[in-house]
């Protein structure tokens, strides 16, 4: 059996999109320790990851020397991206939550083995203070650093989710971009590395045959169709696209992610057609509007078959940690870059 090669440290490691990718690059790595303060999270985390050493604690009572015996190669991380969020105040550096990651840049300089870095955050994160210092830290202890702008619409995969990514290299520079550009897609130059690419319709990655009672507990209430129509963003099955799911999704209907006509056997048209003449919102019944189930979620961010919520796990709960997660697929591609 080959040697473990790389030794990964995993921050604020959520459900385990991170480990995931990891394994999906296939590149013969090992989550040595992974760390989040979230306790659903870390259940579910545990849930799916029984072998891995997986602690509930908050980064900030990480120490160099503790960080040191582990002897990580790569530290992979997905920090909160409240501070820089759209919806958010936008408090950046000022922001408490981002105070674990001003701590894990003053641990950086006396990391003595780590000398590969894969971040993930939200779009804006490119413009904030915290950018700027963790690249200044970066720089300072010798890494060389790529950012991107990436959806998994890049790869195929038909869901929006636009986010920031950065990855850097200690003492080695990389072959392609510069660091004063932020790239929007995959460097031309990693065409000789296997990158995934999705089913292009959202088809294959739903459920098959709903049972009827499942099928109710995701079926829009009247009363959301009747309030939301007009903003609801519908779905069918063919199509190559989806907005982007969040945490919110369910909770609000504006903005949180799309819904799917479940019978594409009627027509979208007409029956909204009938529903604008009188208001009646039987119109829209046949068309079993619903949410996507967490599921189907889990299968666009590039989730395997075998991930899974602990049973107790509450519906709302699973929707808000997928809506904090990531897309698997286009992290597992920029570590095979990074890697290279």
């Amino acid at each position: 059996m080959e040697e473990t090669k790389l030794r990964i440290l995993e921050l604020y490691s959520g459900i385990g999109g991170m480990h995931y990718a990891a394994e999906l690059a296939n590149v013969g790595a090992e989550v040595v320790f992974s760390v989040d303060i979230n306790t659903s999270a870390n259940e579910v985390y545990r849930h799916n990851f029984k072998q891995t050493n997986q602690q509930s604690r908050n980064i900030e009572s990480l120490s160099a020397n503790e960080i040191n015996k582990l002897k990580p190669n790569v530290i992979m991380m997905s920090p909160p991206c409240q501070p820089f969020t759209r919806v958010g105040l936008k408090l950046d550096v000022e922001d408490s939550r981002c105070s674990s990651f001003l701590h894990l840049l003053d641990v950086l300089p006396h990391l003595e083995t780590v000398s590969l870095v894969l971040m993930e955050n939200v779009v804006g994160f490119e413009t904030s203070e915290m950018r700027n210092a963790f690249t200044k830290a970066l720089k300072s202890c010798g890494f060389y650093f790529r950012e991107f702008l990436l959806s998994p619409v890049s790869l195929q995969i038909p869901n929006s989710r636009n986010r920031y990514y950065l990855i850097a290299k200690k003492f080695t520079n990389f072959a392609f971009g510069t660091e004063t550009d932020i790239m929007t897609a995959f460097p031309s130059n990693s065409c000789d590395i296997t990158i995934p690419v999705g089913q292009k319709t959202l088809e294959p990655y739903l459920e098959k045959n709903f049972a009827d009672e499942e099928l109710a507990r995701y079926l829009l209430p009247a009363k959301t169709l009747m309030k939301y129509w007009r903003i609801l963003d519908v779905r069918q099955r063919s199509d190559i696209s989806s907005c982007c799911f969040t945490k919110a999704y369910t909770h609000y209907a504006e903005g949180t992610g799309s819904v799917l006509q479940h019978d594409s056997n009627e027509s979208f048209q007409e029956k909204f057609a009938d529903f604008e003449k009188d208001g009646n919102v039987a119109h829209l019944e046949p068309l079993q509007l619903r949410y996507f189930a967490p599921r189907e979620i889990a299968n666009l961010m590039g989730f395997p078959a075998h991930f899974s919520f602990p049973e107790n796990t509450s519906l709302r709960t699973r929707y808000r940690l997928l809506g904090n997660s990531l897309n698997v697929l286009v992290v597992s591609s920029l570590l095979k870059i990074l890697l290279k």
